[in-house]
């Protein structure tokens, strides 16, 4: 199989990190360099300079953790004819959940949308219109499978999603007689229905980072539990667990594993993918991509449902802006989002964690 290329020049400790240095994941051979033609219109930008010069624990432990699967999807098939370039990749986080409204530790407690989420999710939609997707990758969490049906509402190719149990690469002959059955429903609806459908994938490790004993606490109660400065590390380390959960490393560790067996492969065979997940998540796969530094990735500003695009020609992958979301109450484009790596990098703020 063809290897994929990233821009992408030093970048986190958790990486990979001169270009000149090759990755091998699997066995095959990940190289990373510039330049990638714009799809849909849009322009294809650069993917911003990095000085880290070398790989970090998580990379090491990442390429350890890589292993053959044996790869039973289900899949629309035929794959269709693309010409001007064989792909898109779109990473959405998911729209506002009731905690984040809160302002609540949310991480891996499936926390439905709110209203405002709902809206944003159609925003996201929207802006990200006339891209066809070919296959929807989400979080097992309500709130990522929520955003991503939603968005597609608002897809002018009218690709209808449909959930399919049990992930990409199922579960045999195992759960209860109705989830497989669900199964064979959805796998004979892409084969057979008379309309355009697109598979929707739930899969654990996309889920949030598991906050462990924080989750369903602000910022103010688990400071007065556990501390200030620990709850600061908990939070801006990349190596420390909550207790009960997760460090920033195992999330990258296991984001980005699935990220490179299972989506990049999908970019290779020509379709044009949906990804549908959290915040922590998405900066490390963003920072996987684009080569950011460790303080980069922490001051990266994960938008609620907005679109973070990457244009794919056969041999590379690029950052691309797409078109502002449009406000769906009044249709008139958002003012004042940041669109693109690049721009919320300027922000020069440290987002929450939360």
């Amino acid at each position: 199989m063809a290897t994929l290329s990233f821009s992408r020049n030093g970048g986190s400790s958790f990486l990979t990190g001169r270009c000149t240095e090759t990755k091998f994941l699997g066995g095959q051979a990940l190289c990373v360099r510039q330049n990638a033609r714009p799809a849909n219109g849009v322009r294809a930008q650069g993917l911003p300079p990095q000085s880290r010069p070398r790989a970090g624990a998580a990379a090491t432990i990442l390429r350890e953790a890589v292993s053959e699967t044996v790869v039973k999807p289900i899949i629309p098939k035929p794959v269709r004819e693309l010409t001007n370039f064989r792909g898109q990749l779109v990473l959405m986080r998911h729209g506002e959940s009731m905690w984040n409204d809160l302002k609540l530790f949310t991480g891996d407690v499936d926390i439905p949308l709110t209203e405002k989420g709902i809206m944003e999710a159609l925003a996201g939609g929207k802006a990200v219109s006339e891209i066809d997707f070919d296959i929807i990758f989400t979080s097992r969490l309500g709130r990522a499978k929520q955003t991503a049906l939603i968005a597609m509402t608002q897809n002018k190719f009218k690709r209808v999603p449909v959930l399919i149990r049990g992930g990409y690469y199922g579960n045999g002959k195992t759960g209860d007689a109705n989830r497989l059955r669900l199964r064979d429903a959805a796998a004979n609806a892409l084969e057979h229905a008379s309309c355009k459908m697109v598979p929707v994938y739930a899969d654990p490790a996309l889920n949030e980072r598991c906050y462990g004993d924080l989750q369903g606490l602000s910022k103010a109660a688990a400071i007065k539990e556990f501390g200030e400065e620990t709850v600061r590390k908990w939070r801006r380390s990349h190596d420390t667990r909550p207790p009960n959960g997760e460090s920033l490393q195992d999330t990258f560790v296991r984001s980005v594993h699935f990220f490179q067996q299972t989506i990049e492969p999908r970019l290779k065979e020509g379709r044009s993918v949906l990804v549908v997940a959290h915040g922590n998540v998405l900066r490390c796969i963003i920072s996987y991509l684009s080569g950011l530094s460790d303080d980069e990735m922490l001051r990266l500003q994960v938008v609620t449902a907005l679109p973070y695009s990457f244009t794919y020609d056969g041999t590379t992958l690029a950052e691309c802006c797409v078109m502002p979301p449009i406000d769906y109450n009044t249709n008139c484009v958002k003012k004042g989002v940041p669109l693109g790596i690049s721009s919320v990098l300027k922000k020069g703020e440290i987002d929450s964690l939360i």
